[in-house]
Formats: C-alpha cells, sequence, structure tokens
C-alpha cells in the first residue's frame, strides 16, 4: 500500500511541474461563454471591447473624426461614476489582467491600447491647457451595471481641456454572437 501512496505522490509531483515548461501565452478564449459560466474577466473583456470599439469609431459619440487617436490610454480600474462630468473619480475596481490583454488585441486594428494606473501619467500641459500626450485619448470605463442579458457602461473620453465627452452604453447579449451596444441611457456630457 505505500508503493501505491509513494508512486501518486511522485507521479502528482511530476505532473505538476510538467505545467512548469508551457507557454506562458494566453490560451485564446471562447467568443462567449454560457450565461453565468463566464469569469469575471472574460464577462469585462466581452462588454468593455464593443463599448470601447462603438465609442472610438463613432464620431458623434465621441465628438471627434474617425481615426483621430494615434494612441488609446485606459485606466486600468472601472470608476462608477465615469460618466458623470461631476462625479469623485476616486480609485475604481481593477478591470482584470486577462481582460485588459484581450481588450488591447481587440481593438489593436483602430489604435494601439495602453492600460495605465495614473491618468496624471498621461496629461501634459499646453498654453494652460492640459491634454493629452502622443496624440491620444485617456478613457475611463465605468464599472459594469447589470446581468447575463442586460447591461449598462459608462464610458468618459478626455483629449483636451475642450475635448471630452461623457455617456452611457446599454448593451444586450445575444445568444450565438455575444454583447452587443444598443444604443445610449441617461444624460450625455460633450465639453
Amino acid at each position: 500500500m505505500r508503493r501505491v501512496l509513494v508512486l501518486a505522490i511522485v507521479v502528482g509531483a511530476f505532473a505538476g511541474t510538467a505545467g512548469c515548461a508551457r507557454s506562458t501565452t494566453a490560451v485564446p478564449t471562447p467568443a462567449l461563454a454560457p450565461a453565468g459560466d463566464a469569469p469575471a474577466d472574460l464577462r469585462e473583456a466581452e462588454i468593455y471591447i464593443p463599448v470601447l470599439q462603438r465609442y472610438l469609431t463613432t464620431p458623434t459619440e465621441n465628438s471627434f473624426p474617425a481615426r483621430t487617436f494615434t494612441k488609446i490610454y485606459v485606466l486600468d480600474q472601472a470608476h462608477p461614476d465615469a460618466g458623470d462630468p461631476l462625479g469623485k473619480h476616486e480609485r475604481g475596481t481593477a478591470i482584470a489582467l486577462n481582460a485588459q490583454h484581450q481588450i488591447t488585441a481587440a481593438l489593436a486594428q483602430v489604435a494601439p491600447v495602453e492600460f495605465i494606473a495614473d491618468r496624471k501619467a498621461v496629461i501634459e500641459t499646453r498654453d494652460g491647457c492640459p491634454q493629452v500626450r502622443d496624440g491620444g485619448i485617456l478613457i475611463t470605463l465605468g464599472t459594469v451595471d447589470g446581468d447575463d442579458s442586460k447591461a449598462k457602461v459608462a464610458i468618459n473620453g478626455f483629449v483636451a481641456c475642450l475635448g471630452a465627452t461623457w455617456l452611457t452604453y446599454a448593451l444586450q447579449r445575444d445568444a450565438g454572437s455575444g454583447w452587443r451596444v444598443t444604443g445610449t441611457t441617461g444624460s450625455t456630457g460633450i465639453a
């Protein structure tokens, strides 16, 4: 009986170390997991990707002509008051690293995306006007408000002292095709 136990421990230890030799490249995740089964970071990515795609490619919603942004900076935490220009904007809820990677890859065709921890890191002041460096936009995402079929996500895009928008997107999850933006809801702000 001892031999069986020792063999099981040795085999278990070997199997545990075999994973160390694997690549650290993320394994692609399915586009849509069954409702309620998606890990939080997969759900975040599935919702934030269509929000960002819609916002960045719709000039009537971001107030800039298409393909204006050379760099997209996104805060690495979501804020419940992102859609409120008068909100407190205190530290938000971290956006999962895996979700950040999925978002960056999905938006590569729009412009390079970089997640940042502090908005001050990308803001510079020229002639008394704060603006995002490198011809970029700074985006603050709202926390996801909803369930497995409908959600709302606020977004704030800041470019310069008179170049910012705040709005909230409504999303719906369609079986087989995933999350899609159905429109905006609530108030919208443009500066």
